[in-house]
């Protein structure tokens, strides 16, 4: 009945599904001392990583994160723009981005408002 335009309003602007993938947008706080995710707000989902970033460690950790998190190969996340900036745009590739999309967003605590 009214359950699908509950799930369309919730949809935060950081995440897009598409076909066989989603993408997500990620800020990334290197040299933490917990790893986890720590909130969402507007402009991404804000990830504490142990790594220091320097030679690709706090995106490997990152990915690493992510795929066990998620419950999904290393292989199927991709790391599309941001490399070397905090701010990255992640792809996940994935059969059913559905319920990938359900699972990251009950899994990301919001800002209060």
């Amino acid at each position: 009945m009214g359950g699908s335009t509950a799930a369309t309003a919730t949809v935060p602007a950081w995440l897009t599904r598409g076909s066989g993938c989603v993408t997500l947008h990620v800020i990334a706080r290197p040299a933490s001392s917990q790893r986890r995710i720590l909130r969402s707000e507007p402009r991404g989902l804000i990830v504490a990583l142990n790594s220091p970033p320097e030679k690709g460690k706090a995106n490997g950790e990152l990915i690493d994160f992510l795929a066990r998190l998620l419950k999904v190969p290393r292989s199927a996340i991709a790391i599309v723009r941001g490399t070397s900036s905090r701010t990255k745009t992640i792809r996940i590739a994935t059969a059913d981005p559905a319920m990938l999309a359900s699972t990251l967003l009950s899994l990301a605590p919001t800002l209060s408002e």
